[in-house]
């Protein structure tokens, strides 16, 4: 019979305990989340002289399964890892943006740098009819 010496035994014992107490790491780009439910306004960002421009064309609903609509009426879905949105499917494929807060995300532009825009989720946007398929804008 061939056994191994317990002297051998416990120090790898001992190492594949102490591997296996490392916490996981999180896949790469950061936890899986989701925006807040509404009617997102993008506009170029005011100043202390100008107040912000409404963009329309840009603006959104976040839905429910990580889905959007725009105004135009087009429907699409995102991602959001971490604090990094990607818009993946429909009108707004390719897009991408940063959150910086529950409530607003600035787009990126080709280089990955901040635009002079930013979307800020209309506060009260999410009531209970916020999933609706009946109006794009609020009060439309």
């Amino acid at each position: 019979m061939n056994r191994m010496s317990p002297l051998l035994v416990w120090p790898a014992l001992a190492a594949l305990i102490a591997l296996s107490a490392t916490p996981a790491h999180a896949a790469p780009g950061g936890l899986l989340r989701v925006l807040l439910k509404g009617y997102w306004i993008c506009e170029t960002r005011g100043d202390a002289e100008s107040a912000p421009v409404p963009q329309p064309q840009d603006s959104f609903r976040v839905l429910a399964d990580s889905s959007y609509r725009t105004n135009a009426g087009g429907k699409g879905t995102y991602l959001l890892l971490g604090n990094d949105l990607t818009m993946t499917g429909g009108p707004f494929r390719g897009r991408r943006y940063i959150l910086v807060g529950q409530g607003i995300v600035h787009p990126l532009d080709s280089a990955g740098k901040r635009s002079s825009s930013r979307c800020v989720r209309q506060s009260g946007a999410a009531t209970s009819g916020s999933d609706s398929e009946e109006t794009d804008a609020p009060g439309g």
